[in-house]
């Protein structure tokens, strides 16, 4: 990160350096932006946002009205945002869901769900006869920083048989979905999953079935300590490889997360200790991986931008630290050869940006420290 923003950060954030650390300062006026160059340069895609991102009651107000409707994985999610848009405005996405959460949430209007074996189509029958159903395929997630295809997908040479089974069982088959990995930065990825979508549209439509949309899911990537790829250039690979592999118009949707709040989310947190101990000088700060900031322990080498108050003296001489937390596990460690001012010590602030995306959706009150709290400005 640099210094410019850094002291754009520091000035945001004072009016709540009186607040007791950890928490969380979201930039609304960030999200906006986001959702900005999303509509610019992907109007033709309707934009759904992933709450399971960050799930704050304040956000998914300010969001609802920019949006086309949410990506909710739970009966929980959907109660979050049951009174923002309207339900056929939700992508029910999570692929294996609980009986109870489909009869509940068609029950409030729901239609749209996702599924990707025939357990999950003879479940949807039964809990939400009718609904409007898409199927997710397996596709390649290499080049994301957080794989998803061992867990989630159904085979692409399935697809017609599971998609002519909805239809016997009486629900509408709309759509396919997949999901490239999160944070995707090989644009590569996006290309085969659409081939192959346009492969299956191809056979599904000789067994009478035409869809009505295609969800190319989220993986959009945020901006962390390295460069990303930018979305014009992501789109521009997206649209050519439908022109080429899609043999008719379907209405487009995406499910981006991260993408629209991690870049508007700065972790303040306050170092409650500092040793050196097996040759490495270590951080204690009151913000961990079981409080927030627990993909590090997901992803090797997984690096936010962090910086602190003394990264503004123009005397200070950097030093690598190992960011750890205030708990008694000694794997809640999330920061490694981390570059911070040499004196740096206990009381002073640390600031971890990039943070707004699957932080404190995450956290608990493991051994008793809090969750961090949410403020917001710009907004």
């Amino acid at each position: 990160m640099i210094k410019k923003e850094q002291k754009r950060w520091l000035q945001a954030i004072k009016p709540f350096q009186d607040q007791e650390t950890p928490f969380l300062v979201v930039d609304l006026k960030k999200v906006d932006e986001q959702i900005s160059l999303f509509r610019e340069h992907f109007p033709e895609c309707e934009l759904y946002y992933a709450i399971k991102s960050l799930s704050e009651d304040h956000l998914l107000r300010h969001i609802a009205p920019k949006v086309d409707g949410f990506d909710i994985a739970s009966l929980g999610e959907f109660e979050k945002v049951k009174n923002l848009v309207s339900p056929d405005k939700l992508l029910f996405s999570n692929p294996v869901k609980k009986p109870e959460h489909v009869a509940a949430t068609s029950k409030g209007g729901v239609t749209q769900y996702a599924f990707d074996s025939l357990n999950e189509l003879t479940k949807i029958a039964q809990t939400a006869p009718g609904a409007d159903v898409y199927l997710r395929l397996k596709v390649s997630d290499h080049g994301s920083a957080f794989p998803l295809s061992s867990k989630f997908g159904a085979s692409p040479e399935h697809a017609v048989p599971f998609m002519d089974t909805a239809r016997e069982l009486g629900l509408n088959p709309k759509g396919l979905t997949f999901h490239v990995g999160s944070q995707s930065e090989s644009m590569h990825t996006w290309e085969v999953a659409i081939e192959a979508c346009g492969r299956i549209m191809e056979r599904l439509e000789k067994v009478g079935i035409t869809l009505e949309f295609i969800d190319i899911g989220g993986g959009f990537p945020a901006e962390y300590v390295e460069r990303v790829p930018h979305i014009k250039h992501i789109v521009k690979t997206i649209r050519a490889a439908i022109k080429n592999h899609f043999p008719y118009e379907v209405q487009l949707k995406a499910e981006p997360g991260r993408y629209m709040v991690a870049e508007s989310g700065m972790m303040v947190s306050t170092v409650i200790g500092r040793e050196h101990r097996v040759s490495k000088d270590w951080l204690f700060l009151d913000i961990g991986a079981f409080n927030g900031m627990i993909e590090p322990l997901e992803i090797t080498n997984w690096k936010y931008p962090v910086f602190c108050d003394a990264n503004m003296r123009t005397d200070s001489i950097p030093s690598y630290f190992t960011l750890t937390g205030p708990s008694c596990d000694a794997y809640d460690t999330f920061g490694f050869d981390v570059p911070l001012p040499s004196g740096i010590t206990t009381g002073d602030r640390v600031y971890i940006g990039s943070a707004g995306a699957y932080t404190v959706v995450y956290a608990s009150d493991f051994n008793g420290f809090n969750i961090p709290k949410c403020h917001y400005i710009n907004g």
